[in-house]
């Protein structure tokens, strides 16, 4: 799509709706100036089924206009507590994580590379971010997986995506704490 033609989704929906506005309205300002001129006794260049035709498009196109007026407000409403419901998730997410680290035991090293590590940083990049040898790194990291039960990189992930997957289908309430292995 042209960039010219891409809008806001909400500018995008109030334009929807002022168009259909204006087609009701003219088809109103049709059908009102046709019923005039057929009670003027000019019938013959009206047609009954035309009328009774644009009197039930007039109709058709209210009730549109209507469901689309709905559809759009339930939209938004469940678009907005999507919104609110990813912004708690955001809010806990650091949470979340500070509560696992602590009930490891984790130093504040050993946190800083899970850490680190959750947000996808190599060996590599940490011990240049941190200035110390990769060598030390991948012996935090294997404390790490020693005090929290796991074996991998890809397992810590998964268990904190598993928590905030679970935390996400509740109702704003942090997940209960599942056993930590030791």
């Amino acid at each position: 799509m042209p960039k010219a033609l891409r809008m806001h989704p909400t500018l995008a929906s109030k334009a929807l709706m002022a168009i259909q506005f204006v087609c009701i309205a003219m088809f109103l300002v049709d059908l009102l100036y046709e019923v005039h001129l057929a009670g003027t006794g000019d019938i013959s260049i009206l047609n009954p089924v035309h009328l009774v035709s644009e009197g039930l498009a007039l109709i058709l196109l209210l009730a549109g206009f209507a469901l689309a007026h709905i559809l759009l407000r339930h939209t938004r409403a469940t678009m907005e507590d999507k919104m609110r419901q990813l912004g708690s998730l955001r809010g806990h997410f650091d949470t979340i994580i500070e509560e696992r680290f602590h009930a490891w035991h984790l130093s504040a090293a050993e946190s800083d590379i899970a850490l680190l590590s959750l947000r996808g940083m190599k060996i590599c990049e940490i011990a240049r971010m941190r200035h110390t040898a990769e060598g030390t790194i991948k012996a935090q990291l294997s404390a790490v997986y020693r005090k929290s039960g796991i074996a991998s990189r890809t397992e810590l992930l998964a268990m904190f995506m598993d928590e905030f997957l679970e935390y996400s289908t509740q109702d704003g309430e942090p997940p209960q704490s599942r056993p930590i292995a030791a």
